[in-house]
């Protein structure tokens, strides 16, 4: 639920009134004067002078959010779009919620992923890397997966080139476990989940090690790849295989005479980076099934948050509908709760050494999604977020840094007008910030990414089973 507004009163004793010291709360000025009077027996012309104070109070607390609401009103009625399904809010320099429908439900979309980052590095950490075990005996070779969500063609690329580079050409052999998942498209943005099974793995693999094979399409992807690493691939690779298969259990498990590989992934921030500035649906759904799905995320925010399905529920972790039998299911939340769990993410983050920036994208700095959405120069490396883009649905939430503090804000657009609620986000970042004293720029500069670590595969953890 929204934080709702609430009312101290503090007395202490003086000559005129004999009170006790103390914080008097209730949930409404109503109900705080009538408290007072069953409580003390305060007389007429007290509860004048309460009255007066506490419209102040109240009066300080509506005006932060004022002009705010103003802008809000004006936006949605320029773009014609119904008030009553469209939500924003944002905190002030004390914390406290203001907005409009902040407890209505509203649909996600890709401002899911930083939930199911938040879910991530709480779970896993900011520092977790994936790690793909490759067990040479011989001239065979067995793959130990890791659901590396960035098994695509860059990695499997580098993996060729590495391979290549310790003297390995030619395996007669391939088999490979139950949780390797090689999606040669999994940097690309994917409106659809895609069937991954034993049989496209194994085809996968085919197609990777079969170097001869390549049609010339192929090998200009490679070319490419290996430009943009500056050194890190060689300009060409050479590999050719016999047989693939799935195993259930690793043939060489304890096997002395066997070498053991390691193709390790970044940190996992940095995976979490690049998912959320590109909204790789894609990386952010296999992360969000490694993790254990809905049932397990909707226990994480019983448990650490006391969040519950009716005003929180995941399908998926990138935000993509799930849809069985005709039926669609929509990732659903409201305002407050986001702005509350984005807050959340920025203490894990910080809590991890690192900050928000590193994990969520700078628009002005960061492409993306953000390519084609313009703020005003000095916002640049001023604020994080993230978009979200359905049929029907368009959502922006982050975090502002600004003049009188951080600010966390949500704008939530159930419409097809997808132009027309891009144009209300855009305005009401401006607003928001302006209702914050300005930008108070930080530190940022864009790190590129890469599906492979920093590290070569023949250096990292080489070594014999003993």
């Amino acid at each position: 639920m929204a934080p709702k507004p609430q009312f101290y009163l503090k007395f202490s004793a003086s000559q005129d009134v004999s009170l006790p010291t103390r914080l008097y709360p209730a949930k409404s000025f109503k109900d705080l004067v009538l408290n007072l009077e069953g409580i003390m027996g305060i007389g007429n012309i007290l509860k004048k002078h309460l009255t007066l104070l506490i419209l102040v109070m109240i009066s300080s607390q509506a005006k932060s959010s004022e002009q705010t609401d103003a802008s809000w009103v004006q936006l949605l009625s320029a773009n014609k779009l119904p008030s009553n399904e469209q939500s924003y809010c944002y905190t002030d320099e004390k914390g406290h919620a203001h907005g409009s429908n902040l407890d209505l439900r509203i649909r996600l979309a890709s401002v899911s992923k930083l939930l199911t980052s938040l879910w991530a590095i709480e779970k896993l950490g900011l520092n977790y890397k994936y790690e793909t075990k490759l067990f040479i005996k011989g001239s065979n070779l067995h793959i130990q997966g890791s659901l590396d969500p960035f098994l695509g063609n860059e990695k499997m690329f580098f993996l060729l080139s590495q391979l290549n580079d310790l003297g390995y050409t030619k395996f007669n052999t391939i088999t490979f476990d139950k949780i390797i998942q090689i999606n040669p498209d999994a940097e690309n943005h994917s409106d659809q989940y895609p069937l991954i099974t034993r049989a496209s793995n194994a085809r996968n693999l085919k197609m990777y090690f079969n170097t001869k094979n390549w049609a010339p399409e192929f090998l200009a992807e490679y070319t490419r790849i290996a430009k943009l690493s500056k050194g890190r691939f060689r300009p060409i690779v050479q590999f050719e295989i016999g047989d693939v298969q799935y195993v259930d259990t690793n043939p060489y498990e304890n096997d002395k005479e066997a070498r053991l590989l390691t193709l390790s992934s970044p940190m996992l921030y940095k995976y979490l980076k690049e998912i959320n500035v590109e909204s790789n649906n894609y990386a952010a759904h296999t992360i969000f099934l490694q993790l254990g799905g809905t049932p397990d995320f909707e226990k994480f925010l019983s448990d650490r948050y006391s969040k519950t399905s009716d005003s929180i529920h995941f399908y998926t972790g990138s935000g993509l509908p799930l849809v069985v039998n005709g039926v669609r299911y929509d990732n659903y939340a409201t305002c407050s709760i986001m702005i509350e769990l984005i807050a959340a993410l920025k203490e894990s983050i910080e809590r991890q050494g690192r900050k928000l920036e590193d994990i969520v994208a700078v628009p002005g700095s960061d492409a993306g999604t953000f390519s084609n959405r313009t703020f005003p120069a000095d916002y640049t490396n001023a604020f994080v977020a993230k978009t979200g883009t359905l049929m029907h649905t368009s959502t922006l939430a982050g975090a502002m840094s600004t003049q009188k503090g951080f600010s966390f804000f949500g704008v939530f657009n159930q419409s097809t007008d997808i132009e027309g609620s891009k144009n209300v986000q855009n305005a009401m970042v401006r607003s928001l910030m302006t209702e914050m004293g300005g930008p108070l720029v930080f530190n940022y500069v864009v790190d590129p990414f890469h599906t492979y670590n920093g590290d070569n595969v023949k250096i990292f953890k080489e070594n014999l089973l003993y």
